[in-house]
């Protein structure tokens, strides 16, 4: 591969990010042109079209699991000043070309909570008696766009559930409880006083590019948490009284 001119390579998703905004203009305010190829064989002042290549192929070291090796992507400024054809970024995978939904996006999203519930449903709940708590898990789904051009489909799902039962005491767990007569999630309040039970749930999430030839699902790396606060119930202490 022969590169000419002084320009340096970037990486093959910034590479094709600058195409992609370059070519998302008004074609009067384009800067550039581009091709993609093994190799462009032009001098600095040559006004050809490239490529003018030879067979080149791409290193042995590169291997990829979503598709062949994609060609270098080559760049000329549209109003000629010399400089010629330019190797923008070297060879690469498909993936190598699209942007990663990350942490930071995941938790950009408006993402539903999930709900508190709780038997019984509304107070007051009685002292040493167990109070059982449970969510319906539900995946959320979205349609996002990443830097302005890539689209992006997104699944979260809820992996983790922390309660707060508002006296000090907090349970967290990957499974989301059942309603009775099940009690796989309970909690025993041992004083008088008022409370409310608080559900924090932890997402993960999955997401598919538009632009993947391939359609891949893929892990987004990190989580996010929504919140949602149950109604607020008095703890109270039934006595017994002999009468006679």
């Amino acid at each position: 591969m022969v590169e000419v001119g002084d320009e340096v390579t970037v990486s093959a998703f910034e590479a094709e990010s600058e195409r992609r905004a370059d070519l998302a203009r008004p074609p009067g305010q384009r800067t550039f042109e581009y091709e993609r190829t093994a190799d462009c064989l032009l001098t600095p002042a040559s006004s050809a079209p490239c490529p003018q290549t030879n067979p080149e192929s791409p290193p042995l070291s590169l291997t990829c699991e979503d598709g062949p090796p994609v060609a270098p992507l080559w760049r000329r400024r549209l109003v000629n000043d010399g400089t010629g054809w330019n190797m923008r970024s070297d060879w690469a995978c498909p993936a190598d070309l699209l942007p990663e939904f990350g942490e930071r996006d995941l938790r950009r999203l408006k993402i539903e909570p999930l709900t508190v519930n709780q038997q019984p449903s509304e107070g007051p709940m009685l002292v040493t008696k167990p109070v059982i708590v449970y969510a319906e898990p539900a995946e959320r789904e979205y349609h996002v766009v990443l830097f302005g051009t890539y689209g992006v489909d997104v699944v979260v799902s809820p992996v983790e559930y922390t309660w707060d039962f508002g006296d000090g005491e907090t349970l967290s767990t990957r499974e989301p409880g059942r309603p009775y007569p099940a009690f796989d999630l309970t909690h025993v309040y041992g004083e008088r006083g008022n409370a409310h039970i608080t559900l924090t749930t932890t997402w993960s999430a999955k997401y598919r590019l538009d632009d993947d030839p391939a359609q891949r699902w893929r892990e987004a790396e990190g989580t996010a948490v929504t919140v949602d606060q149950g109604v607020e119930f008095d703890v109270i202490e039934l006595r017994t009284k002999l009468v006679d």
